[in-house]
């Protein structure tokens, strides 16, 4: 029983370190990442625009910003999700730009232009094969500089099974029988997934933007050909 408890002390001070935050004036204020994503759902027919802050880095303690900062969203504030440490802001439809103004402590003001670049949207297909590759075009335009594009196929509890390409000009991607071994046969989600990497105005310890478009899902058929 002594054991058990101390095992579950230890998980709880694992997952206690691993969410910790804070607020953003007890920091350095030239140590604050910052996170911009515009993200459009396809299947919701949403647009997000959302911004998340951290101390020194990507895996840095989340930050709350204090009451002597701001961020606005195409001139609106933002609601801040406490569970996920993001501030985010939601219109209906398709919306290829955000500007985001962040200011911090020290007055310092931050301007991001988030752009989701390109569309994508799947072909008239509902059959993939699993025994053999095949080419799998999309919908929109060729890849372009700092675009990467996702096939997302069928759903694995311990990951994301997709398929990418960043090749400027290519326009589809194979799919090989490696990509989708661990799928079972019968019917399967697809949909695709267009990033785009957006140049941000960051501190010393820098930023990351990214324009992110995710097509409406569809179900096909996985067979042996």
């Amino acid at each position: 029983m002594k054991r058990i408890r101390i095992a579950v002390v230890l998980i709880l001070s694992i997952l206690n370190l691993a969410c910790r935050k804070e607020g953003s004036e007890k920091v350095n204020q030239d140590e604050i990442w910052m996170d911009y994503r515009l993200i459009y759902s396809g299947e919701h027919d949403s647009t997000y625009s959302r911004v998340s802050f951290r101390h020194g880095s990507k895996q840095g303690e989340s930050l709350k910003l204090s009451s002597r900062s701001s961020i606005t969203i195409n001139d609106d504030k933002p609601l801040f999700n406490g569970g996920f440490m993001w501030y985010q802001s939601v219109v209906k439809g398709f919306d290829s730009l955000s500007i985001f103004n962040y200011e911090d402590v020290d007055g310092k003001v931050f301007t991001n232009n988030i752009q989701i670049l390109n569309s994508i949207d799947l072909p008239e297909i509902d059959t993939i094969y699993k025994d053999s590759s095949i080419y799998f075009p999309w919908v929109g335009n060729p890849i372009e500089e700092d675009e990467v594009i996702w096939l997302v196929v069928g759903e694995l509890e311990d990951k994301i099974p997709y398929i990418s390409i960043d090749s400027v000009g290519k326009n589809g991607l194979f799919i090989n029988t490696d990509s989708i071994k661990g799928l079972p046969l019968g019917d399967v989600s697809i949909h695709f997934e267009r990033w785009y990497k957006n140049q941000v105005d960051g501190n010393s310890v820098g930023a990351i933007g990214y324009g992110h478009y995710i097509s409406k899902k569809r179900q096909v058929h996985l067979i042996n050909n």
